[in-house]
């Protein structure tokens, strides 16, 4: 897989990822402000926005903010991808070190309504740390 960067908000292929976005079945678990949402990566230095491609074709994206060495991370894969086992691969990848950033620690939230994130992440080797009104924490820490 390959992983592209988000550096400027003429990227071509943002109205694809915003339409991704704003399916119901991912705008329940991870919404965003189409008019602010790519302004704010592009322009927060702590903040990465990666497109995720197999085979040249994109297949989904990933959102990463650092903070003291933790990298809060939110996945997307496109939903004619998934059950294929990209989202287990990627996840995988980013912690074992593919993407350029500095991390001891990887957390996410996680609906608890969505079982396949949860058994993917828990698969991956996150430890659940707390649930909080619907979401469930969990922390990867690198060895």
């Amino acid at each position: 897989m390959n992983y592209v960067l988000i550096e400027s908000l003429n990227d071509p292929d943002i109205p694809h990822l915003i339409s991704i976005h704003n399916l119901p079945e991912h705008s329940r678990y991870i919404s965003i402000n189409e008019k602010k949402y790519f302004k704010y990566v592009v322009k927060n230095d702590s903040v990465y926005y990666y497109k995720i491609f197999e085979n040249n074709t994109l297949i989904g994206s990933v959102h990463c903010e650092l903070s003291k060495k933790t990298m809060y991370l939110s996945l997307l894969v496109f939903p004619e991808y998934q059950g294929n086992g990209y989202g287990t691969k990627i996840i995988e990848q980013i912690t074992n070190g593919i993407l350029p950033l500095d991390f001891e620690n990887i957390e996410v939230s996680i609906n608890d309504d969505n079982p396949s994130s949860l058994h993917i992440f828990e698969k991956v080797g996150f430890i659940k740390t707390s649930t909080d009104g619907g979401l469930i924490n969990y922390i990867y820490t690198k060895r």
